[in-house]
């Protein structure tokens, strides 16, 4: 195991210690303790992640966070789709905000998640965990992107200038219902990762996206 891969595996570690009996996470563990940067690296991430959750357990949810969501959404929801790509983006974009709140809340709530989001939250676990593989690997996203492409499996036809800056790792298809998904994976300057999750819009995931959020 290289300090890459054990950075992949780290950054799913819960500040609570309760990974360290995992065989994978013990022997990315081991892997920091043989290099003192990685070792900074980890010890400084598990103490950001258990200060922000200390922070976020002190502050009350607002009794109206949900209908200013909605509210929110309704005000800028557009008046029609003009081109594919934009509801992959859109697609993209939900299942971004869907993990990040299950990274924030896990820990404090249980988060309820549409049917697709939770399926790409299992497949992106399951990476994480080295209990499944990418299908394509490559340090270069656009190969990733022609390589989906070439399998019929959606992908946005534009990366998003922040992720065309990063090294990707690798890609995933799977399917939800039947729905195409696939995934990739991005790593950050500091060791973080980024997923990018696309699926083409169909009547299922459009009334995921106008689901009420339960918190």
């Amino acid at each position: 195991m290289d300090n890459r891969e054990a950075k992949f595996i780290l950054n799913a570690y819960r500040p609570g210690g309760q990974d360290a009996s995992d065989p994978r996470f013990a022997e990315a563990l081991e892997q920091a303790r043989r290099d003192p940067v990685l070792e900074q690296w980890f010890k400084e991430s598990v103490a950001f992640d258990a200060t922000v959750t200390e922070k976020l357990r002190a502050v009350a949810v607002a009794v109206d966070l949900g209908e200013n969501i909605l509210a929110g959404v309704k005000i800028s929801r557009p008046l029609r789709w003009s081109k594919p790509f934009i509801k992959l983006a859109i697609a993209a974009a939900l299942i971004s905000m869907a993990i990040l709140g299950s990274l924030i809340w896990h820990e404090m709530r249980p988060v309820h998640l549409a049917g697709w989001q939770n399926e790409a939250v299992i497949v992106i676990s399951s990476l994480v965990h080295d209990r499944s593989n990418f299908d394509a690997e490559s340090h270069n996203a656009a190969e990733l992107v022609s390589w989906l492409h070439s399998q019929h499996a959606p992908a946005a036809q534009k990366l998003p200038s922040t992720l065309e800056k990063l090294d990707s790792l690798g890609c995933k298809t799977f399917s939800w219902n039947g729905t195409p998904m696939s995934v990739i994976c991005f790593m950050r300057p500091d060791g973080g990762l980024i997923h990018l999750v696309a699926t083409k819009a169909t009547p299922a995931t459009d009334r995921a996206a106008k689901a009420k959020p339960t918190f």
